[in-house]
């Protein structure tokens, strides 16, 4: 049969017309169970279930359409029934009804939903964007670059919550401290009309602030004011600064005047030196921030900022740095989360930080009501977007969405590339972790945790060679002890690796029953994996829900005490863990 005689047949036996209607068909099938199966609360494998048993089905209907054809006795073969007793053409025509009757259901589906489904809103900036560059420290000993790195941020966190105005955040704006960069350079790398930039000189009790805005596209002066001033006159000036900025841009306000509430200088001036010691991101200098914080609070205790800065010590100090236990320090957190927002209701940032900390509680329920709230409040924040894809408990593909996100409001926010390179080492795709991490190295080479994740990049990749040298790196004494035990367990060390494995057990068995268990899956002891991972149950141990999401529980998936396990936790209905 010639290929033009097989396709007439083709048509004859009404094999394309069946295809076509398959097709028709299990697309309004799908589009249908994508809207029941959720209202049900149904897992997700039903739904891809279903497009695995319609995938395979295709070919099948295929086979079928060529060899039988409906006759006035039934079912025949093809090539059994007699050509003047063939009923083609009226199957051919029922199957036309079908198809037209198929497409019109589509076409209603597709209105329906265009009509319920309205699309995401993203806020406008239209050609006004900023960028708020950190200023000089030009103070006579140049040791107050605490305070113009805080003034700087300051100003920062004012502008951003002007609704018609794209402010780039910290941590791209800072990038540029130190580099000899114009202004049109610089705008064009971050996308923005403007900069703001200016310098500080702090003597006693004085200051001098100049601040100037300059047009990116020409580098050209737009405003430029120099203000000298007692410090109890600070926040007068930020607001002044803020005012001008949105007056030049010509940039309606939707209120009145930007204003902010002033505190005392005192309590500003530890504020600010706090914050400075927090980004430097060290135990050290945490438990310093701490006490400085502290203190400010103690002069000014409705000062919001520095409620919500103590509160994020709490928890990255921690979770992090280890300086205290969780059931110590996320209560800590909490009351100074909730200050936060009740002084100021705001700030997204605060509501994060308090979503967080309610997560790391188990109030899962609260914790999303308050996630919802940062978005609502900030929508367009890089910071709150990467710190919501932390939150996503088994969902890492949705984690992936987040850090995306994330990273396209702000390619700065480099912190999101090694959560990246952590999401992609659980998900099992060790080439893009390895990029990530290799970018964020870039940024913070000499990172606590940082060695000892791409150590286990390694090791996963039977690197193991350059995984040692690379763990030795690790400062941090527990990842570079609990590092060790995975790299020297899988290079085939085992006297060494079980040395390790005793020493980490005696010293961190109590603390973190949840990394315990990790290491005893690692090991193939999926009994005692079990009993540690019941007993970070136990104690509500934050590291546990981390924890679930690591590759060495994936044999253990199948085991009716997972199932169990996760259960018990009390977890969302969407929270995407294996219950197979």
């Amino acid at each position: 049969m010639n290929l033009k005689n097989y396709f007439k047949e083709l048509k004859r036996r009404n094999v394309i017309k069946a295809a076509l209607a398959y097709l028709i068909v299990a697309w309004l099938v799908i589009q249908v169970l994508s809207v029941i199966l959720p209202a049900f609360e149904a897992p997700p494998y039903l739904l891809k279930s279903a497009l695995i048993i319609l995938f395979i089905g295709f070919p099948i209907w295929i086979v079928f359409s060529w060899i039988y054809e409906f006759t006035p006795e039934g079912l025949k073969k093809t090539i059994d029934v007699e050509p003047e007793r063939s009923m083609m053409s009226k199957t051919g025509s029922r199957i036309n009804k079908v198809i037209i009757f198929a497409l019109s259901l589509a076409v209603i589906v597709l209105v329906i939903d265009r009509l319920i489904n309205e699309p995401v809103k993203v806020l406008d900036y239209g050609e006004k964007g900023i960028a708020v560059l950190a200023f000089a420290d030009m103070s006579p000993q140049q040791d107050h670059e605490y305070f113009s790195d805080g003034i700087s941020e300051e100003l920062l966190n004012i502008l951003v919550r002007i609704p018609k105005l794209k402010v780039i955040s910290r941590t791209s704006s800072f990038s540029y401290k130190g580099k000899n960069k114009t202004a049109i350079e610089i705008g064009n790398e971050l996308n923005v009309s403007h900069i703001l930039e200016g310098s500080i000189r702090k003597s006693g009790n004085t200051v001098r602030i100049t601040a100037q805005l300059i047009n990116t596209s020409d580098g050209s002066h737009e405003w430029s004011q120099t203000f000298d001033r007692d410090m109890t006159d600070i926040f007068k000036i930020q607001d002044e600064i803020a005012n001008a900025v949105t007056e030049q841009l010509k940039i309606s306000l939707l209120g009145d005047e930007i204003k902010t509430k002033p505190v005392k200088p005192e309590a500003y001036n530890l504020y600010l030196q706090a914050l400075h010691l927090a980004y430097q991101n060290t135990k050290e200098a945490y438990i310093t921030a701490e006490d400085l914080v502290k203190k400010a609070i103690d002069i000014e205790p409705e000062y919001a900022d520095a409620w919500r800065l103590l509160a994020g010590i709490y928890e990255t100090g921690m979770y992090n740095l280890s300086i205290r236990e969780p059931k110590e320090g996320i209560p800590l957190g909490l009351e100074a989360a909730e200050k936060a927002v009740k002084l100021d209701p705001n700030s997204g940032s605060s509501y994060i930080t308090l979503a967080s900390l309610q997560r790391q509680n188990w109030d899962f329920d609260q914790s999303a009501v308050n996630v919802r709230k940062a978005l609502e409040i900030d929508p367009n924040n890089a910071i709150i977007y990467g710190t919501v894809a932390n939150m996503t408990f088994g969902n890492l593909n949705e984690s992936l969405e987040h850090l995306h996100k994330s990273l396209s409001l702000d390619p700065s926010v480099t912190v999101n590339y090694y959560n990246l390179g952590f999401t992609y080492y659980r998900l099992n795709q060790l080439d893009k972790a390895e990029e990530a991490f290799n970018t964020f190295t870039i940024y913070y080479p000499n990172s606590q945790i940082l060695h000892y994740m791409k150590a286990k990049v390694y090791t996963a990749q039977g690197r193991y060679d350059e995984a040692l040298n690379e763990i030795e790196l690790e400062t941090h004494e527990f990842f570079n002890l609990y590092g060790k035990n995975y790299v020297f367990y899988e290079s085939g060390k085992e006297r060494q690796a079980d040395s390790l494995f005793n020493l980490f057990k005696k010293k961190y068995e109590k603390s973190d029953p949840s990394m315990l268990a990790d290491l005893y899956a690692l090991r193939g002891d999926f009994d005692k994996s079990f009993y540690y991972l019941n007993k970070a149950l136990e104690i509500k141990n934050p590291d546990l829900l981390e924890a679930l999401t690591y590759p060495t529980f994936k044999p253990m998936h199948k085991d009716m005490r997972w199932k169990t396990l996760i259960n018990k936790i009390g977890l969302p209905k969407d929270h995407g863990f294996h219950l197979n």
